[in-house]
């Protein structure tokens, strides 16, 4: 018998539906990606997919096979998690460059307009961060727990307990992603370290890597008439909204329910938003934009999910017994 949450405003979600919630939005991103793509006329190299396929599909789909037999539904549940989440990296890949392949004129200046809106002097604060080397390797770890943070969060919230949770955060993720896409259409550009000229050899304590590392795909998405997709070369060539910031304020909620992790999470993702601005090529404002674009696909999610206080106590119980 299919296990559900019921609260006092009616029936959760079972596990067993939000594994089809799951499953059938990462079907939807591909049915939407690749449309786009080819009306673009953007070239992909599909044999690039096979590393994906080798690597990650496949023995993620042997191990939810062995769960299902073995009946062991939190592991289950976690491996299926990871597996979409993986699988979500080609749409929205594809839908990132597809965005920044409409090519239109980079909006760094209306942008450098809105951080003076916000009276923020990008200039000074990463002055401040470069004069202190331990704040400047904070936030440099920070940045880089992007994707374990999005390998570890769903593992955690089953071993804690919230499978259903840990669905809905794969979902909004890959609805983040999607939404970013489409915004950046709007607002491709090159960042901050390009446009101020701030080198990466200028910088005493920073590591701007990632401030830099984007840009020959972003050129290459709009200037290059034979460019490729591949896979495996993949970027994250998105500047508003931040991704890195969304990502932050969705892990933050997805640790929200887990007393024993709430603070701690909510202190790195913190620091993990602010270092989009020191690490990377991020304005201010790309922060905000990505927190709010987090907190809508949160909202989706806990509506579609049917998350709420009445669910989490008994989301344990429905792990053991689906």
């Amino acid at each position: 018998m299919e296990t559900v949450c019921r609260d006092a405003a009616g029936a959760g979600m079972s596990i067993a539906r939000a594994r089809i919630v799951l499953f059938a939005f990462v079907a939807l991103a591909y049915v939407v990606a690749f449309p786009i793509v080819w009306l673009q006329g953007m070239a992909i190299d599909y044999g690039s997919f096979g590393v994906l396929l080798k690597a990650i599909v496949l023995p993620a789909a042997a191990g939810i096979v062995y769960a299902v037999f073995r009946r062991m539904e939190p592991m289950r549940v976690a491996l299926e998690a990871i597996l979409c989440g993986f699988l979500l990296m080609i749409p929205v890949g594809l839908c990132s460059y597809a965005a920044i392949g409409v090519n239109l004129p980079v909006a760094d200046e209306a942008l450098i307009r809105m951080d003076n809106a916000l009276g923020f002097d990008w200039r000074a604060f990463i002055g401040f961060v470069d004069a202190r080397p331990v704040l400047a390797t904070v936030l440099e770890y920070a940045y880089q727990s992007f994707t374990p943070q999005l390998l570890l969060t769903p593992v955690l919230l089953v071993m804690f307990g919230k499978p259903v949770r840990a669905y809905a955060m794969v979902t909004a993720y890959g609805l983040l992603c999607l939404a970013s896409s489409l915004i950046s259409a709007w607002y491709p550009a090159l960042g901050t370290y390009v446009v101020y000229n701030v080198t990466a050899d200028s910088l005493a304590n920073i590591n701007a890597h990632f401030g830099f590392a984007f840009i020959e795909q972003f050129n290459g998405v709009r200037d290059d008439p034979d460019f490729i997709f591949v896979l495996t070369e993949m970027m994250g060539i998105l500047t508003f909204p931040s991704v890195h910031a969304a990502v932050a304020a969705l892990c933050a909620w997805a640790f929200w329910d887990v007393r024993a992790l709430r603070y701690p999470f909510l202190v790195l993702n913190i620091l993990m938003a602010i270092s989009a601005v020191s690490h990377a090529n991020h304005y201010l404002v790309d922060v905000i934009a990505g927190i709010g674009v987090a907190a809508v696909a949160i909202a989706l999610v806990t509506a579609v999910f049917r998350l709420s206080p009445g669910q989490r106590a008994c989301e344990a119980e429905a792990a053991t017994a689906a």
